[in-house]
């Protein structure tokens, strides 16, 4: 069965992904045939995010940006990373990846550890604006 994770800018699929993929506030988990759950984010990190949509029995990712520390976790733990489609809500994301319209994200340049907010960023950042 998938079951897919979203990172979240509000508890509800009626609100769009988030910009930062470690930093959002809420983690949406949804399985065909049951109602979505919602997880407060309380590590606040690409690693913790990572192992608690793992832990949840997640097998899909659907994520609009994501820097090569966050892909990396990710790919650890076995998990699958879609491209969400620009803008809409998580809700409208859920339904073209469940239409097959998403195709699998490619893994951002930099490789795993490169995250662009971490000390190691000198300006050039992951693009989404974000510190």
């Amino acid at each position: 069965m998938t079951i897919l994770g979203l990172v979240l800018s509000a508890d509800r699929l009626d609100a769009p992904l988030s910009g930062h993929f470690g930093k959002a506030p809420w983690l949406g988990l949804v399985a065909e045939g049951a109602p979505p759950r919602f997880l407060r984010n309380e590590g606040m990190g690409g690693g913790w995010v990572a192992g608690a949509l793992a832990a949840a029995g997640v097998t899909d990712v659907l994520a609009d940006h994501m820097g090569g520390g966050a892909y990396g976790h990710l790919a650890e733990r076995g998990l699958r990373v879609w491209q969400a489609a620009p803008g809409g809500t998580a809700a409208e994301q859920v339904a073209a990846f469940l239409a097959g319209k998403l195709a699998p994200m490619a893994a951002p340049a930099g490789g795993h550890g490169s995250h662009g907010h971490g000390g190691h960023d000198h300006g050039g950042g992951c693009g989404c604006g974000g510190p």
